[in-house]
């Protein structure tokens, strides 16, 4: 484990980076929206091809799970993957 916290900036390189590492620490990109109406929050998720392939979903993707980033388990991760490329 990293003992400098970097912090990363929203570039798309980090975003890909940043879906990599949750997908790595969590097994899947997925979250619950809970600004719906209905009594049950939707769920949502998503692949890492998605967000490659759409910029729509890229961006979904950075609104919901910037605060990610912050997470010290996922900034390491962020990290092993940046030194691997």
């Amino acid at each position: 484990m990293s003992s400098v916290f970097k912090k990363y900036r929203m570039t798309r390189k980090n975003v890909l980076l940043l879906a990599q590492a949750i997908i790595n620490v969590h097994g899947k990109i997925a979250w619950q929206d809970y600004a719906s109406d209905s009594p049950y929050s939707d769920q949502h998720s998503l692949t890492l091809n998605e967000i490659k392939g759409s910029s729509e979903k890229l961006e979904r993707f950075r609104n919901e799970f910037m605060h990610q980033m912050y997470s010290t388990v996922i900034n390491d991760e962020m990290q092993r993957l940046e030194s691997d490329r």
